[in-house]
């Protein structure tokens, strides 16, 4: 800005300094709402992790946001077999996540544990208490992985029981005997090699079932109030703890063919039936030709149906359990796409997705059927105490039939 001296004697210009403009930016203190307001958030907190976030601001929010049930671990002191100790049945609740920051398409599939309550004085430095440890394979390191900032889907919650260190035992299922909330019995199946026994809370003790088949059984599952064994020798049972009732329901024949069979329940909607199909060439196994089939309970009827499609789902089968999560979920180019099967238990550590109706060049191949997808190479990074994979689009793509 410039200004003129008007003094009768002098006509020089005179320059003016210019004004120094500050400008302040006022960041809010979000400890200082009022106490009202909170209880108002609070109440409208869908996702569990934005309570857990909320936790993470000051002590004053940490006191008024509880701890979100869905990511507790409660446990129920039951009595051994023998009734000389106890054994601690721990429900722990499943996540798929994935880190946004990482370039890669990196997710990790497991449990989640609450850390110990932090001293106040680490409450803003520490702010998350919900943190998963990964191993990755290849490494002695297991690091805590904080979830902040990651994508996250919920994939139902698994039962174990803790302490019981018999080298028979295998898994455990849990079921509410009132669905509608009333009460608060609950019936265990623990699952031995060849034998199970069954425990009712309203009778505090272990009763031995008599033996559903001589095979061992591989996995338990619940749904709509049953329990669902599956054994090795493919034999299926629905188990009513009601009136501890036993309903067979066996697969769809293979001919000339060796499977193996696993359980996905996708919600309280369905339960489905993966099979993996190995045919036999003169009287061998034939790895190479491996396909799946899968199967949908109809409830009413008794019995499976064969399906060509599950719609945008994608079943993780592994050593955690099977799970079914939404490929809407997902962004676009993260490598994941619907009505596709995944295996993480396999004894190698890359693998592909399987999908229906591929056609693989070969005259001889079944279209009707699923087949590994070359598309996305997944690798399996590790498999405890998480699974920890990444997808990405296979090197050999364009140099594959399919």
């Amino acid at each position: 800005m410039r200004f003129r001296n008007t003094h009768p004697e002098s006509d020089s210009v005179t320059q003016m300094p210019s004004p120094t403009l500050k400008v302040t930016v006022s960041v809010p203190d979000w400890s200082l709402l009022p106490v009202e307001l909170l209880h108002i958030i609070s109440k409208n907190l869908d996702d569990c992790f934005d309570a857990l976030h909320a936790r993470s601001v000051c002590t004053l929010w940490r006191s008024i946001f509880p701890f979100p049930s869905h990511l507790s671990r409660p446990s129920y002191t039951l009595p051994t077999l023998d009734n000389k100790g106890s054994w601690s049945l721990e429900r722990i609740p499943l996540f798929l996540f994935r880190p946004r920051a990482l370039a890669a398409s990196e997710y990790f599939l497991g449990g989640i544990r609450r850390d110990e309550e932090p001293e106040e004085e680490e409450e803003l430095l520490s702010p998350m208490q919900c943190t998963v440890k990964v191993e990755i394979l290849g490494s002695s390191d297991r690091r805590l992985m904080n979830m902040k900032d990651c994508q996250i889907l919920p994939l139902g919650h698994q039962y174990r029981m803790i302490g019981c260190n018999a080298r028979e035992y295998r898994n455990v299922a849990v079921l509410p005997l009132n669905q509608e909330g009333g009460g608060g019995d609950f019936v265990v199946l623990l699952n031995f090699t060849r034998v199970m026994f069954v425990f009712r809370s309203a009778e505090m003790r272990w009763r031995r079932l008599q033996p559903f088949t001589d095979a061992t059984c591989e996995e338990l599952v619940t749904f709509r109030g049953k329990f669902y064994a599956i054994f090795i020798s493919r034999e299926v049972f629905a188990f009513d703890p009601h009136f501890l009732e036993l309903t067979p329901l066996k697969p769809l024949e293979l001919p000339n063919c060796g499977s193996s069979n696993d359980l996905v329940q996708s919600g309280d909607d369905e339960l489905f039936l993966v099979e993996t199909i190995i045919p036999r060439n003169d009287d061998v196994l034939d790895f190479n030709r491996l396909t799946l089939r899968v199967c949908r309970l109809d409830v009413e009827a008794g019995q499976w149906v064969v399906v060509t499609d599950i719609g945008d789902r994608v079943f993780i089968i592994g050593d955690l359990g099977s799970v079914s999560c939404s490929a809407k979920e997902f962004p676009n180019g993260c490598g994941v796409s619907g009505n596709s099967i995944l295996y993480t238990n396999l004894p190698w550590n890359e693998t592909y997705f399987y999908k229906y109706g591929l056609d693989t060049g070969r005259e001889e191949d079944d279209l009707n059927c699923w087949r590994f997808s070359r598309e996305n190479l997944v690798t399996i990074l590790s498999t405890s105490p998480v699974v920890a994979l990444r997808v990405e689009r296979s090197p050999q793509l364009d140099a594959l039939p399919y």
